[in-house]
């Protein structure tokens, strides 16, 4: 049985419920916190909602998957997640663990009816059920790096081009900073060189403020920001996210006029010594989707690991769209 809630009508039992769901599930992950959604639903509200399907057995909730959808369309399609916030990562989070996957899945389709839904799974999850059930399948990856290593094995598994660019950087007197943004500006240099980067390669940009309310750890600490500075000059920076063991580098760059400082690159080798000396378990470089810059991120060792683009329409959403372009034409 599935029952829908908007996110900004949880209760807070509602979203203790989906916090302990989280903890209990093997498939946890920092971007299926609900935490992380009501303030990412607190600037889409007027453009995007956000919902939480919770799915119960013998009458108690055991799983929840956050979906949303664009406000004012007529024919509504699901998304797990909303990609333009920057969440990377969807599904289902189910406390039972695998084995009851099925069931949810079957009810998930019960619910679709003239509706289709995208999820983009969390990395080197079972896709058997997917497929068994006919959702189709598109598999991408990522980069992982297991960061339960001494520095030294770490540093031996870096490409010799990378750790050239490393030590040029180091003697040229990069340096790096670790923060933990608490106000907004903190993350100003970080904005700044986002801007730059969206402006040449087409990203959507967000306001200032989106950036903050996602990264902000009053009463949520869950990131960090790396700043590179060439001299008092920030010239390089990435922000991450720590959950479960796992760190994340989520988005960040370089200014294009301080890209032969090899900032970059001494940035993902400090991330990686940072999780090494705090006991974390991997490093997730966040996909190998843009060729050039796979290249770059293997370059540091690691290992794959797939990342599936799920997609299901409902035999009746596909007559109804049939229909439709019918009429239209």
């Amino acid at each position: 049985m599935i029952y829908e809630k908007a996110i900004f009508e949880l209760t807070n039992s509602e979203i203790d419920l989906c916090n302990n769901l989280l903890i209990a599930s093997p498939d946890r992950h920092i971007f299926n916190d609900i935490r992380l959604h009501l303030r990412i639903q607190d600037y889409y509200k007027n453009t995007v909602e956000g919902n939480v399907l919770f799915f119960s057995s013998n009458g108690n909730i055991t799983a929840y998957i956050i979906i949303y959808h664009i406000i004012g369309k007529k024919l509504i399609n699901y998304f797990s997640p909303y990609q333009k916030s920057l969440i990377t990562y969807g599904g289902i989070v189910c406390s039972e663990g695998r084995s009851q996957q099925k069931i949810y899945l079957k009810e998930l389709k019960k619910f679709l009816r003239r509706r289709a839904i995208y999820i983009k799974s969390i990395p080197g999850i079972d896709i058997g059920v997917y497929r068994e059930l006919g959702f189709k399948i598109n598999e991408k990856q990522t980069l992982y790096i297991n960061t339960q290593k001494s520095e030294k094995e770490l540093w031996s598994e870096i490409k010799n081009r990378i750790k050239w660019n490393i030590k040029k950087g180091y003697q040229s007197s990069i340096r790096v900073n670790v923060i933990i943004p608490k106000v907004i500006e903190d993350i100003e240099p970080l904005y700044e060189i986002y801007r730059e980067l969206c402006a040449k390669t087409g990203l959507y940009l967000h306001s200032k403020s989106y950036y903050f309310s996602i990264l902000d750890n009053n009463n949520f600490e869950h990131s960090l920001i790396f700043y590179a500075y060439e001299e008092e000059q920030v010239v390089s920076a990435m922000a991450v996210l720590q959950f479960d063991g796992l760190i994340i580098s989520w988005f960040g760059g370089t200014f294009m006029k301080y890209r032969y400082t090899n900032a970059s690159s001494i940035i993902y080798w400090e991330i990686i010594k940072y999780a090494c000396c705090h006991n974390l378990k991997c490093f997730d470089l966040l996909g190998l989707d843009i060729q050039n810059i796979a290249f770059f991120k293997k370059g540091f060792g690691g290992y794959e690991l797939p990342v599936y683009h799920i997609t299901y329409n409902s035999f009746s959403c596909k007559v109804f769209n049939k229909i439709r372009k019918l009429i239209v034409k």
